[in-house]
């Protein structure tokens, strides 16, 4: 009598059928995401750092009379309103957690040295561009428009700096 037995084919077959059903099963939802802070609050917050750092770089430059302040004033605004629509993206906390500092951060954003206006356009520039990779980062379509309508801002910040 000869031996039946299951071809290596069909174990194959089989062990990549359970695996896409678990692979499938796993990512049905947004409860499946195994840390505290989801992708799409990873890209706000480290947007909402930037911000808070070219904010500051914006401020020590008004204050060293690094260019013309007026528009340097009004591009720092722009910023401080990117910071707010960006902390208003974040979801909700409850107050302990809100009090906590995040780790790593620093809490005074500010600048070794103040950039000139040059400096300033190239730092504009480059958010700018980073700014794409960060929307098509994002699964939240609001986010992504949020985010797309900063580096817009940027830009035209970009093109500003370059005209003063």
């Amino acid at each position: 009598m000869g031996e039946v037995g299951i071809s290596r084919r069909t174990v194959l077959g089989a062990a990549a059928a359970v695996a896409g059903a678990v692979g499938l099963s796993g990512c049905g939802g947004a409860d499946w995401y195994p840390a505290d802070v989801t992708p799409d609050e990873h890209v706000v917050r480290s947007l909402l750092w930037e911000k808070e750092l070219v904010a500051a770089r914006y401020a020590a430059a008004i204050e060293t009379g690094s260019g013309p302040s007026d528009l340097l004033e009004r591009l720092r605004a722009h910023h401080l309103e990117h910071v707010d629509a960006l902390t208003a993206a974040l979801p909700e906390k409850s107050a302990a957690e809100e009090s906590a500092a995040p780790s790593g951060e620093p809490t005074d954003p500010a600048p070794d040295t103040a950039p000139d206006a040059e400096g300033l356009r190239v730092l504009e520039a480059s958010a700018a561009a980073a700014r794409i990779d960060q929307a098509a980062a994002v699964s939240d379509p609001g986010l992504a428009q949020l985010i797309s309508g900063i580096g817009a801002c940027e830009a035209v910040h970009a093109h500003l700096l370059a005209r003063a």
